[in-house]
């Protein structure tokens, strides 16, 4: 514990021999690599022979056990009050020196079995890092704790002291440093249930029947036992009425993967935000949550570039919204964005949004061009041509599905009636989408880039898009505003600009 605890010289200077992971890593590891050795032997074909199987078993025994323990014995790690050195690696070997003014977050995680045997994984983001930089798995609670508070601590010495009066921090227990803290939002456990009442994904639905699949081809079950044995049970006593009516079976799959959808939506809200708690400390926001895996991490104040309110039809029919915030770097599961309010009225983000980014949402929007409804429309219809005419060329009902031209046409009114923007008190406001709506709120001192760009179909029709681009934003989702009249688009970049020239233009003394 010597590096962690109070040396404060370079790394050159430490002992040879850094602090490492909790012993109980050996075993969460040895945990993690049987269910591949599991899926090996178990999806086997019934005519391998054993003598395979054993092979299996000692080359794991030979190579993975060994490779195992080697990893855990060459992993080290050291703290001090510049950086973060891990050195790792058994072939080839790494050292890795993390600056602490590069740091962004330290992320602890614990998912259950960490959690059972009081261990927890560090991980180390940095700003403008699209991956993790730093993993630590895994240490005991405590030291992942007071891995975060020395950094921290070291940190905010480096932004107020020079390098020579660097000191070793003092220790705080993690529940006094919260309760000095400000608690800004907790989610109780009905508003968690609720969320998960307006999230709704057909690919949780895709995964739990892709595993169903695989589960029933080792087992040679077919549909058909399936379902004779469900109604053997009574639990499915309409079963036979289904197959006899196709229209029958038709509604009840959609009303089942609507029912399943929604279940999943649930649980899945349930085991990420069970306990939700965002806290502000200094300068930086503080979350933690999770149910099975429980997750704690950092949003620097000085590192958000903009907020957004995100939400869906149901959601805004109740008035709920979810506030995400995007940061500078990158986090590495959410593309740049993190969540600070999973879900909450608007009122609780405004009066939540003081302590980050102080900004009220204007009343009126200004609208795009109207030729964006022919536009959308036209995308919308060539793609669906693209997908019917093949298909109808091997079944020709398929042609049916032109009678939802009106239905795209309203939803491109709807793409139209939902973009706009707006400029109040040096903040620009974008609202756009339909299923997925968003309200980008971007102070104009965090403007990297902005400019106008047409396309070829654009320009021909006198059209444009406000680009605006700030630090770590996404590549697939980020403000800009599409189809604008060419003239009140480059009007508008004009008046951006004279706010970003008058935001950083020097004050008479």
């Amino acid at each position: 514990m010597e590096a962690l605890e109070g040396s404060v010289g370079p790394v050159e200077t430490l002992t040879p021999y850094g602090q490492r992971l909790h012993p109980l890593t050996l075993v969460q590891r040895v945990v993690k690599s049987l269910p591949a050795l599991f899926f090996i032997l178990f999806f086997r074909s019934s005519d391998t022979e054993n003598w395979i199987t054993l092979a299996f078993l000692l080359l794991y025994g030979v190579f993975a056990l060994p490779m195992i323990i080697l990893q855990y014995m060459r992993f080290q790690y050291w703290i001090t009050p510049r950086e973060v050195v891990i050195h790792s690696g058994v072939l080839t070997r790494r050292k890795r020196n993390i600056p602490l003014d590069r740091i962004q977050n330290i992320v602890i995680e614990r998912s259950l079995l960490p959690r059972l045997l009081g261990t927890a994984k560090v991980k180390i983001e940095t700003a403008g890092s699209k991956t993790t930089e730093g993993v630590l798995e895994y240490v005991s609670l405590d030291e992942a704790q007071r891995i975060r508070e020395i950094v921290r601590s070291y940190q905010r010495q480096r932004a107020t002291a020079a390098p020579a009066t660097l000191e070793a921090p003092a220790e705080h227990s993690p529940a006094a440093v919260e309760a000095m803290a400000q608690v800004l939002f907790t989610m109780t456990l009905p508003r968690i249930l609720l969320s998960g009442v307006f999230r709704f994904s057909m690919l949780y639905i895709a995964l739990i029947f892709s595993g169903l699949q695989t589960v029933m081809d080792p087992l040679n079950l077919t549909p058909e036992q399936i379902a004779e044995w469900l109604r053997g049970d009574g639990l499915l006593p309409f079963t036979d009425a289904a197959q006899s009516s196709p229209w029958l079976l038709g509604i009840f799959t959609v009303f089942a993967a609507m029912l399943l959808g929604w279940l999943t939506g649930i649980m899945i809200n349930l085991t990420k935000y069970y306990g939700f708690r965002l806290w502000l400390e200094g300068d930086k926001l503080h979350r933690r949550h999770g149910l099975l895996t429980v997750s704690e991490g950092t949003i620097p104040l000085k590192k958000v570039q903009s907020l957004i309110l995100r939400s869906n039809p149901l959601m805004r029919r109740f008035g709920w919204y979810r506030l995400e915030l995007q940061t500078m770097g990158y986090d590495v599961e959410k593309q740049g964005y993190q969540v600070a309010v999973p879900f909450a009225k608007k009122d609780e983000i405004l009066e939540l949004a003081s302590h980050i980014r102080p900004f009220a949402l204007p009343e009126t929007f200004a609208p795009v061009s109207k030729i964006t409804i022919r536009r959308t429309f036209i995308r919308y219809s060539m793609t669906l041509l693209v997908v019917l005419v093949p298909l109808a060329y091997y079944w020709q009902p398929a042609l049916w599905g032109l009678l939802t031209l009106p239905l795209l046409l309203y939803l491109a009114f709807l793409q139209y009636r939902n973009h706009g923007y707006a400029l109040h008190d040096d903040i620009l406001y974008i609202r756009r989408g339909v299923f997925q709506h968003y309200v980008w709120v971007v102070p104009v001192d965090k403007f990297q880039v902005f400019y106008t760009a047409g396309s070829f179909f654009q320009r021909r029709l006198g059209l444009r898009s406000l680009v605006i681009d700030t630090a770590g934003a996404g590549s697939f989702r980020f403000p800009q505003v599409v189809d604008v009249g060419a003239e009140t688009a480059e009007a508008f970049i004009e008046t951006l600009y004279g706010r970003f020239q008058s935001h950083f233009a020097p004050t008479a003394p």
